[in-house]
């Protein structure tokens, strides 16, 4: 069984940051760590594997300091590491270029787990926009898994009760805290030269098809907020009808 892992490399949360005069983030002064859902992927990879046989690789699209973090979640008990370095962060661009470099090498995948979202902008989009370039299921926040044959069983949180899905490999699944307790890599394994299994990819960027531009700026004409001091829930919903259709909203 051949199974995927999608790591994002993040910002330690227990990073100083400061800014340098552009107003960017200086990326010198901070630390940088795996996103902490992927390293739930991860485990849930390694543990598949142990149980089933196989082959564990990771992804990642990032730059030469993710070199660093690599060596240190593959001691972890992943075979081998592809790094496709990158200047292009957003999450389209990073879709496009994970989805082209796993149908060019590892187009025989079973299944391909990754964290549900990153913690540094908390977007999760790239599971999502990978899984319909390569044409597979897509199931998402996941806390346990059960595989039988060739169909995956997930099942996932609900308000109510838990849900169940079933899938069929290969398959995109993403996971969420709760699934396993990731391990801690032996001094051994640290110590191990995982470097040459990592392999490195370079001048990708050319090859997207379009960057996506992201743009952030406050809202230039903020409308008064209403609020409806009413503790009788039936009398609130016919003040708020009111005020909607008084300001034309409906």
């Amino acid at each position: 069984m051949k199974i995927l892992v999608l790591i994002k490399e993040i910002i330690d949360t227990n990073s100083k940051i400061v800014f340098d005069k552009q107003k960017k983030i200086d990326e010198s002064q901070v630390k940088w760590v795996v996103n902490l859902y992927d390293e739930y992927a991860l485990e849930e990879a390694i543990r598949i594997k142990e149980q089933y046989g196989g082959e564990v690789v990771i992804y990642s699209v990032g730059r030469d300091r993710t070199k660093d973090t690599l060596n240190y979640i593959m001691s972890m008990g992943a075979d081998r590491a592809v790094l496709i370095k990158s200047e292009l962060t957003d999450a389209k661009s990073t879709s496009e270029i994970l989805a082209k470099h796993i149908s060019e090498r590892d187009a025989d995948f079973d299944l391909i787990l990754a964290g549900w979202i990153g913690i540094d902008c908390n977007r999760g989009q790239v599971p999502g926009r990978v899984s319909p370039i390569l044409e597979v299921p897509f199931v998402n926040v996941i806390i346990k898994i059960d595989i039988h044959g060739k169909t995956v069983t997930c099942e996932k949180e609900g308000e109510t009760s838990n849900e169940i899905i079933e899938t069929k490999m290969p398959s995109l699944i993403t996971v969420q805290r709760g699934i396993n307790e990731p391990r801690y890599p032996s001094i051994l394994s640290i110590m191990d030269n995982t470097e040459k299994k990592i392999e490195v990819i370079e001048n990708v960027d050319q090859l997207v098809s379009k960057q996506a531009k992201i743009k952030i700026e406050p809202e230039k004409d903020k409308k008064k907020t209403y609020m409806i001091n009413e503790s009788d829930p039936e009398l609130a919903v016919k003040m708020l009808m009111k005020k909607m259709i008084a300001d034309k909203v409906m």
